[in-house]
């Protein structure tokens, strides 16, 4: 059975912050990148506030004026994907 995803993933082990639309903020570690989407860590796990579908904003830790908005593509107790939004779908 081949893999699903358009894109390759590339792992990455970085520190990112992840911001849902009320502008809470989540520390988590960015896991692996594609140009579609990623997966990430949130640290103290996944909150209840958050779920699939949900659109959020990925932010490098280092640099949060570098910001993608996401799409929540599933969710796991500690992991979730992540798609990135086009300008489209924003």
């Amino acid at each position: 059975m081949g893999s699903r995803r358009q894109y390759d993933r590339i792992k990455c082990d970085s520190q990112c912050v992840l911001m849902d639309a009320d502008g809470d903020i989540f520390e988590a570690l960015l896991e692996d990148i594609s140009v579609g989407g990623a997966m990430i860590t949130v640290n103290g796990g996944i909150p209840k506030s958050l779920s699939d579908g949900d659109v959020c904003s990925l932010m490098l830790r280092h640099d949060t004026t570098l910001s993608r908005s996401c799409n929540i593509v599933w969710c796991g107790s500690e992991n979730m994907g992540i798609s990135f939004l086009t300008s489209r779908e924003q």
